[in-house]
C-alpha cells in the first residue's frame, strides 16, 4: 500500500493532537502494528512539541508542515518549520542516571525511530 499525504498545522501545542490523530490514521491504514503506531505518535508529539517550543518560542501563528510517505519498504515523516533551526551538533543525550525535568524529547525520538535526519540547509528548521 502506498500513502502520500500532507497536513499543515499551526504552531500551537493544541495542534499536536490533530497531527497525532492524522498520523495514527495513516499508519493504521497502512497496517502498522498498534505498538508501532504508538511509537510514531510519541515521536511526532516530541518532535512537534520541540518545534513549537524551541523553533517558534511557543508563539502561535507559524506553519508546521507534516508530509508522510508510506510504501512497502518504509514510512517517512517529514516535519518542516520555518523557525530557528535545531543545531544537532550541540545536542547532548540526557544522563539517564540523573533524572531531571525536560530534555528527553530528541533522545526519545532517536530511541523510537529507525532513522532520524535533520536538514537545516534552507536556513529553517527542517
Amino acid at each position: 500500500m502506498s500513502v502520500n499525504d500532507r497536513l499543515v498545522i499551526d504552531s500551537r501545542t493544541e495542534e499536536i493532537v490533530r497531527a497525532r490523530d492524522w498520523l495514527a490514521e495513516q499508519a493504521i491504514r497502512a497496517k502498522f502494528s498498534r505498538e508501532t503506531v504508538g511509537d510514531l505518535k510519541l515521536a511526532l508529539t516530541e518532535a512537534v512539541s520541540n518545534v513549537v517550543c524551541h523553533s517558534y518560542d511557543s508563539e502561535p501563528g507559524h506553519q508546521i508542515i507534516l508530509s508522510l510517505s508510506v510504501d512497502d519498504e518504509a514510512l517517512i515523516l517529514t516535519i518542516r518549520d520555518f523557525g530557528r533551526p535545531f543545531d544537532v551538533s550541540l545536542y547532548q543525550p540526557p544522563d539517564l542516571n540523573k533524572l531531571h525535568e525536560g530534555g528527553y524529547g530528541v533522545f526519545l525520538i532517536h530511541s523510537l525511530m529507525d532513522q532520524v535526519d535533520y536538514d537545516t540547509s534552507s536556513g529553517a528548521g527542517a
